[in-house]
């Protein structure tokens, strides 16, 4: 909820499953046979899928296991924009992706660089899941993590989700196409789209004007209470006898 000048809103804490589990559940349920993934850092997203998998930071942290169980593990050690400039998935994955799992830059044009990429990778049926998107609060919500004037406003200080919640308010206005879920994954909301088209141009085409358009878009402005409206986030837990008919791969 905002205060009466708009400025200070917060959303109620996502006191659903957590992200990991959330992700560990949808491995075990839909078995993914080719997964990727931007941004893994120490390696805790990417020791949940057990099939071949590509991976893409441009710092790993100490991962325990980079093969964990799975029969294969790619390790691209650079940005994503240079991992896609570079490098096929479909090639490296032996066919398309089944799930993606974005958790990248903090920034929207990021994110959606991100998706349009990976989506031209996937199949209809893919899952491409982004992370962060659901922010509590105008705190967690800021554009660039050193800014602190709202610090004060937040029930958690210390917390970054970036403005990527633009990038998925992007997607689900201009592709009205896709399947679009969100959940209410704790701490920082957990969005799943699938229906994709692999040959969409939609988004790429005009991404320079989109990015343009969104750029000065803040959450005081556009609405929290209505994002979080468009963004129709269930609970995964009322959600987890649907998923098949929500998902399948």
């Amino acid at each position: 909820m905002a205060d009466s000048d708009g400025r200070y809103w917060r959303l109620p804490d996502h006191a659903g499953v957590d992200y990991l589990d959330v992700l560990k559940y949808l491995h075990a349920g839909l078995q993914p046979r080719r997964y990727l993934e931007i941004g893994t850092l120490d390696g805790g997203t990417l020791a949940l899928a057990n099939c071949v998998s590509v991976a893409i930071d441009p710092k790993f942290g100490s991962l325990v296991s980079p093969a964990y169980d799975k029969p294969a593990t790619l390790l691209f050690q650079m940005t994503s924009d240079d991992f896609f400039a570079s490098y096929d998935p479909t090639i490296l994955l032996n066919g398309p992706i089944d799930m993606a799992f974005l958790d990248g830059m903090h920034l929207y044009e990021f994110l959606l660089r991100d998706f349009i990429n990976v989506e031209r990778s996937c199949k209809p049926n893919s899952i491409i899941l982004l992370h962060d998107c659901i922010p509590t609060d105008a705190h967690v919500a800021r554009r660039r993590n050193e800014d602190a004037w709202l610090t004060a406003f937040s029930e958690h200080p210390g917390w970054w989700a970036g403005d990527v919640w633009k990038a998925a308010l992007i997607i689900r206005r201009l592709r009205p196409d896709l399947k679009f879920f969100s959940f209410d994954a704790g701490p920082t909301g957990l969005v799943a789209i699938t229906g994709l088209d692999p040959g969409s141009r939609v988004l790429s085409a005009a991404y320079f004007d989109i990015v343009a358009e969104y750029r000065a878009t803040t959450l005081d402005q556009a609405g929290a209470e209505a994002f979080l409206a468009a963004m129709n986030c269930i609970p995964f837990s009322s959600a987890v006898h649907d998923l098949a008919s929500m998902f399948w791969l």
